[in-house]
């Protein structure tokens, strides 16, 4: 069972029927003009490796897909961009029925129509990617526990969010908390 590697044109297909049931191997790499497609995407740029085996049996197809490699993501804190490995996993289950419906439900299961001969990957990829980045992006500590962000956007926000000794406060708020003594 060899690996195949496609990459054709930002198409990210995998033709299934006339295979026999079993194991089939895939190997697609994920660039930059990948996410041109995409303009609302976070990323950018990307230098990412899927690895995907098709498992065929009788009335489904599993697709146990990988993705491994980095993209270049927006720090939350210094709005620098840095590197950020993506390292993820999950399965893909596809049912065959009369209709496609290409979203996937809570159970990563979709449904294609009968008369279908091949899946496209590339939606699925994007998803999966954006799943694999945190809510909150930040770049790392370096080895010693420092910040890596941007030392001059980090002044600028300590010295622009710190706290004056002297709080104006509203008075009606002031006879409530008098309350609660």
């Amino acid at each position: 069972m060899r690996a195949r590697f496609i990459k054709i044109m930002g198409k990210y297909k995998i033709k299934f029927r006339g295979l026999k049931e079993g194991k089939h191997k895939y190997k697609f790499e994920i660039e930059d003009s990948f996410f041109e497609k995409y303009p609302e995407s976070e990323i950018k740029k990307a230098k990412i490796f899927a690895e995907v085996e098709m498992l065929i049996s009788k009335d489904i197809l599993t697709f146990d897909i990988k993705l491994l490699g980095t993209a270049e993501i927006q720090c939350d804190r210094c709005l620098d961009f840095f590197d950020f490995p993506i390292s993820y996993k999950t399965i893909l289950y596809v049912d065959f029925g009369d209709n496609n419906s290409d979203l996937s439900d809570a159970d990563n299961r979709i449904t294609i129509s009968n008369k279908t001969s091949e899946i496209v990957l590339d939606k699925h990829f994007y998803d999966y990617l954006h799943l694999s980045i945190p809510y909150q992006k930040i770049h790392p500590d370096d080895k010693n526990g420092n910040l890596t962000c941007n030392k001059e956007m980090i002044k600028k926000i300590k010295e622009y969010s710190t706290c004056k000794e002297t709080e104006i406060t509203d008075p009606r708020w002031d006879r409530l908390k008098s309350l609660y003594n």
